[in-house]
């Protein structure tokens, strides 16, 4: 009997975020391996668009909600969603919570506010209870994550760990140059817990004049920190809108390290930056801030540099990296790529992850025969 399960997205098809990706990739890894996933995109169905209400109108579509032996939820914005549906549908429910959405939330509320609130709005305290509510299954994209839930009381056998992975054939390696044009590269978006105001006074601060920096991803809603780049550092500095993924391994040829300068909070520790999976696998040495399980990857395979997230640690660390001779720089890449190999292929992922799906199965439906 084929197992069909659904994929219940809370942003449009055609976003291309890191969530949709995840989203979508982890749903590939299922059909390759024989389940079937049917997606349903929230925000394509008005007025599920709407996620506080979503869940007073997702009954309509009850029927077609009992056809799958399995839900996958992407976050808690998606799962909610199920609230007043969840005693009528047979297949269980498979929560990707991605981070931690309280802490991602007060975060956005002390940055919005200018330190003045420091907590989740009750909207999200909302939508995380009743996601949570519905779970049968928690996934997790970090280790820290897992230990909080497990702390929290939740058993160990209802969480799984499922990192964010990297496509090692797109995502190949490029040998180091001898000659770089960038000595470091941050490639992502520009909020502020993503640590660009650090990276900007670490710059600021760093004493090899000679050093270039590359960034690439900005918006139109960027304009006034990429305005900030050019001001504070001319020719020092190549600003990159952003651009495709294809486009994007060709410009990383040029660079010799790439960079994650995050912010230290709870928000960071519990996330786990996509990037960091698609740094590796290009083969690059990676320089990080202490601010989550990036730092134990680069220490335990020997592939960077590892700064506490202060301006001045971060200018000191970028120097020393500057000052690395390129065999050693080369040698880190190396371990890089066979980080990536080891622990973020969509094959190695894909393999855990139909493990617990079909696990989940058969714990509902009795033993999978498909298997």
């Amino acid at each position: 009997m084929e197992r069909r399960g659904l994929v219940l997205s809370a942003v449009s098809e055609t976003d291309r975020s890191a969530y949709a990706h995840r989203v979508a990739k982890l749903a590939e890894c299922l059909m390759q391996r024989g389940i079937a996933c049917d997606f349903f995109f929230m925000p394509d169905h008005p007025p599920l668009d709407t996620e506080t209400t979503a869940s007073l109108f997702m009954p309509f579509w009850l029927g077609s909600l009992r056809k799958y032996d399995f839900i996958y939820c992407g976050g808690e914005e998606s799962a909610q969603a199920l609230f007043f549906c969840r005693k009528f549908i047979k297949g269980r429910i498979i929560l990707d919570i991605h981070g931690d959405l309280l802490a991602q939330s007060a975060l956005a509320t002390e940055v919005e506010s200018g330190g003045r609130k420091r907590s989740a709005s009750a909207r999200v305290k909302l939508i995380h209870a009743m996601g949570m509510t519905l779970a049968d299954h928690v996934l997790t994209v970090c280790t820290p994550q897992t230990e909080a839930l497990a702390t929290s009381g939740m058993p160990r056998d209802k969480i799984s760990l499922v990192r964010n992975g990297v496509d090692l054939e797109f995502f190949r390696f490029l040998p180091q140059p001898e000659n770089p044009e960038f000595t470091f590269a941050y490639v992502g978006e520009f909020q502020v817990w993503q640590g660009i105001h650090n990276l900007i006074s670490a710059f600021e601060k760093f004493r090899n004049s000679s050093a270039r920096l590359l960034l690439v991803g900005f918006r139109p809603e960027d304009g006034a920190i990429k305005d900030t780049f050019r001001k504070k550092f001319g020719s020092r500095v190549n600003l990159l809108d952003r651009t495709n993924r294809e486009s994007l391994v060709d410009i990383l040829k040029s660079v010799s390290i790439l960079i994650i300068p995050r912010i230290r909070h709870p928000a960071i520790l519990h996330a786990f930056p996509t990037k960091f999976a698609e740094y590796a696998a290009l083969g690059r040495p990676i320089l990080v801030n202490d601010v989550d399980e990036t730092a134990d990857f680069v220490r335990a395979y020997e592939c960077g540099f590892v700064s506490d997230p202060s301006p001045d640690c971060l200018a000191e660390t970028m120097l020393a990296a500057s000052l690395t001779p390129f065999r050693e720089l080369q040698e880190m890449g190396k371990r890089s790529r066979s980080m990536a190999e080891e622990n973020f292929s969509w094959d190695n992922i894909g393999r855990k992850y139909e493990v617990v799906v079909r696990k989940l199965i058969a714990a509902e439906f009795g033993p999978d025969m498909t298997s």
